[in-house]
């Protein structure tokens, strides 16, 4: 083999091996942020969300508290994707004390008594439901895709929370009824604000565990923020909105070199840099919401580009550790030239082996042959059975698809790659799947390929099923939760005809087939691959329809807590 490819093997593993580090030592730094003490992080999620209240009241003049950036928004809905259910009696008093402490009798006891509830119980049902659904996202924001639902969600949530904070202080008599619309258009870009720019910041900040190392790329970055803030606001004689595009410039530079990342890193400084300069240019407050609906659309657009950029990166790094996969069935080529290949290899040393035998047994029938020739021969048939082993071990080293590689994986994410890839023909047959996946279930450690793999097997056996079947019914539930053991499984019910009636659900290999064209071997490696990674691989019937159910090891508890 030539010294550049082993070269590049060796690149491979080891890129392959920090890879692997790295999602570790993330799932490791959110996994201590989760066990902290609930009470100590919400007394600090409390005294946080206050200040943050503080300073967005301190730099606006806007009254009833209705400013055009609320970070404390982005603080509570980073705060309940991290702690989960559990962390919602401090969303609601954090609200509560706030208001307590910055308006106090300025606002009357009805509002004491409700704010909180809309604005904390609000957040949480939107984020609950969302991430009890099909749309889960993964809170480290891995995808262009989770950015987008993440994304949708806060739009959602924040019109809904502003529009029923808004209403809530008309009805109290703080607010004229002919002001309603307006301070709904104010308060939905302010809590927006907050959880577009804040809240992924403060997501993927608990992720890496730590602030990004600075590097003078970033400090020139940060330079052409500030230049392009400079440059908007130097003309007098323009509206300063005018000239604010020039700010796209900075954010889409970073979020192409830096990935998402380096684009929440970069609108956080855009964010603190435009409310220091509209406080110091004396800005309107109505001149402050157009900047910041701007600085929305900014946001957006970085989070966007950032998203896609980390996405192909991370297709891009999967593409290059498999390459060695690709070129081992390339090296393949089909299914007759493996047999070929086989028939040629083992056929001469089962000549040899057999030719061994015969004067073995020639010598044993006679009792009176060449005792020294008959053992030679025993000790070439030997040599020629390890020989046989030895070409089986190197066909099965040409076409296996690369070591595994074993990681923590997120359950949601492992079922929703494994559905846009069979996206096209869950389309073609009509069929619609349910996911429904426990909020609390544990990342399993597992290779995502060789997993995904299974599932898309496991999935395309019952579209076949349902198709078969020509049923009314065309469904497929998908579930993912705990099990009491500290295992998690995945199971997959459709609404096909089911097994058949002899079907041996026992059966070690199971190399029968539901299927009327079906040789089994797709269960049979399910069961292999599963088996491999000290899980389980269970099939039973359900009226109507099959059941299969994946059991795999979770995430440590000692690495979780």
């Amino acid at each position: 083999m030539p010294t550049e490819w082993r070269g590049t093997g060796r690149h491979r593993k080891k890129l392959m091996s920090e890879l692997i580090e790295t999602e570790r030592a993330h799932t490791d730094h959110m996994s201590r942020i989760q066990a902290l003490p609930l009470w100590l992080s919400g007394l600090g999620y409390i005294l946080s969300y206050v200040a943050l209240a503080w300073l967005s009241i301190a730099t606006s003049s806007a009254p009833f508290g209705i400013v055009a950036w609320n970070p404390e928004s982005g603080l509570s809905v980073a705060a309940y994707l991290i702690f989960g259910r559990s962390f919602l009696p401090y969303l609601v008093a954090a609200v509560a004390v706030a208001n307590i402490v910055l308006h106090g009798s300025d606002f009357p006891l009805l509002y004491h008594i409700l704010s909180p509830i809309v604005v904390g119980g609000g957040y949480a049902l939107a984020l609950n439901w969302v991430q009890s659904s099909r749309w889960q996202f993964d809170i480290r924001l891995p995808t262009l895709r989770d950015v987008l639902v993440f994304e949708s969600t806060a739009i959602a949530a924040a019109t809904g929370v502003a529009c029923a904070c808004v209403i809530l202080l008309a009805a109290t008599g703080l607010l004229a009824t002919g002001d309603i619309g307006y301070n709904m258009f104010r308060s939905a870009v302010g809590d927006l604000i907050g959880i577009s720019i804040v809240a992924p910041f403060l997501l993927l900040l608990a992720s890496a565990g730590g602030f990004r190392r600075l590097t003078r790329e970033a400090v020139l970055q940060g330079i052409s923020i500030i230049a392009a803030l400079a440059f908007a606001f130097s003309f007098t004689n323009l509206p300063h909105f005018r000239l604010f595009n020039v700010m796209f410039f900075p954010i889409i530079w970073i979020a192409l070199r830096a990935g998402l990342e380096g684009a929440t890193y970069g609108l956080v400084f855009t964010q603190i840099g435009l409310i220091v300069a509209l406080h110091l240019s004396g800005t309107q407050s109505a001149s402050v919401t157009t900047y910041q609906a701007l600085m929305l659309v900014l946001a957006f657009t970085g989070l966007a580009i950032g998203g896609l950029v980390t996405e192909r990166r991370r297709f891009e790094q999967d593409l290059r550790l498999n390459q060695e996969s690709v070129a081992h069935i390339f090296r393949l080529g089909s299914a007759g030239e493996l047999t070929t290949a086989i028939a040629h290899e083992i056929n001469q040393p089962l000549t040899a082996i057999s030719n061994y035998a015969r004067l073995i047994q020639q010598y044993l029938e006679r009792g009176d042959g060449d005792k020294v020739s008959a053992l030679e021969a025993a000790t070439k048939m030997t040599a020629q059975v390890d020989r046989t082993a030895a070409v089986i071990k190197n066909l099965r080293d040409l076409i296996r698809l690369g070591r595994r590689q074993v990681g923590q994986q997120n359950v949601h994410v492992l079922i929703r790659e494994a559905l846009d890839l069979l996206e096209p023909n869950l389309r073609r047959t009509n069929t619609t799947v349910k996911v429904s996946i426990a909020r609390d279930v544990h990342e399993v450690v597992v290779d995502r390929l060789q997993i995904e793999q299974v599932l898309m097997n496991i999935i395309s056996n019952a579209i076949d099923a349902i198709n078969d079947n020509e049923s009314d019914e065309r469904l497929i539930t998908i579930r993912g939760f705990n099990l009491a053991d500290g295992r998690v499984e995945i199971e997959v019910r459709d609404s096909g005809p089911g097994f058949p009636d002899d079907f041996n659900f026992r059966q070690s290999g199971i190399r029968s087939s539901s299927k009327k064209e079906g040789l089994g071997v797709g269960l049979s490696l399910s069961r292999t691959i599963i088996e491999g990674h000290g899980g389980e691989l269970l099939l039973g019937k359900d009226k109507p329809g099959a059941v299969v159910q994946i059991r795999l090891k979770s995430f440590p508890l000692e690495m979780r807590t």
